[in-house]
């Protein structure tokens, strides 16, 4: 979800998945435990800790196998409050090119792949029977709730269902450095390849300041109206310097 990766610190987690390489950031641990610490105990921290680190990983990894479709070699680093999976192009392997399309589902696929886990549970819990188990608890069906008699076990597929669901169509939204900020991008470039940018950054700061006042005024939650008021600030900055860098 942010863009530029982390230096490299003695702390970080190596590790590797489906061959593909994995850093962890140790400034992940801190925020994960700074968004959870609204939780009852130790024990609700850790699970939301591991909820956001599965899920956070799942999303990258839909990132980075679609990558692998189009012949690139990804490698994922999770930081921050978010995750980062990249490649160089000039590594490519095979006679794929990446393009407007392939653009376009490298960075829908990590979102996909969150909601594509979310129907999977979802659906596991309808194949055992325990339909009835499974609820709606927002006004438009998006966000399930799934119960068990193990109220760790709850929480903790429940924590991933929000990260998954929410933050996964969240990341659509057309925000830089959101996934559907880059999806916009490549649209608005495929059809104005002179301006594309620049109208890709417009948009980005109307989305962020629409979302900022939707967070305030109508979810009542000042967290998101300062993240997407930042975001909004943030595209502003970067839309003023390539403009005035355009110029020269």
């Amino acid at each position: 979800m942010l863009i530029g990766e982390p230096s490299r610190t003695p702390y970080d987690l190596n590790f590797a998945l489906f061959g593909i390489p994995v850093r962890v950031h140790p400034l992940f641990w801190l925020v994960a435990v700074i968004l959870g610490a609204n939780r009852r105990d130790g024990i609700g921290i850790l699970t939301w800790v591991t909820a956001m680190f599965f899920s956070i990983l799942v999303h990258e990894l839909g990132h980075a196998w679609m990558m692998r479709l189009y012949r690139f070699r990804p490698w994922i680093v999770l930081y921050g409050m978010g995750g980062l999976t990249s490649y160089d192009p000039r590594d490519a392997f095979g006679s794929k090119r990446s393009d407007t399309l392939a653009n376009i589902l490298i960075s829908a696929a990590g979102p996909v792949a969150g909601l594509l886990l979310a129907a999977a549970l979802v659906a596991g819990f309808f194949a055992a029977g325990r339909g009835d188990h499974v609820i709606f608890t927002d006004p438009w069906n998006l966000q399930p709730y799934v119960w068990l008699p193990n109220a760790r076990i709850t929480a903790l597929l429940n924590d991933v269902l929000q990260i998954c669901v929410i933050w996964g169509l969240v990341n659509l939204l057309p925000v830089y450095p959101l996934d559907g900020g880059q999806i916009a991008r490549e649209v608005f470039l495929r059809f104005s390849p002179g301006d594309g940018i620049r109208q890709s950054m417009l948009l980005s700061i109307f989305a962020a300041i629409g979302m900022a006042v939707y967070g305030y005024v109508r979810l009542n939650q000042p967290y998101i109206a300062l993240l997407f008021g930042y975001l909004a600030y943030s595209s502003f900055v970067a839309m003023q310097n390539y403009v005035g860098g355009s110029r020269w």
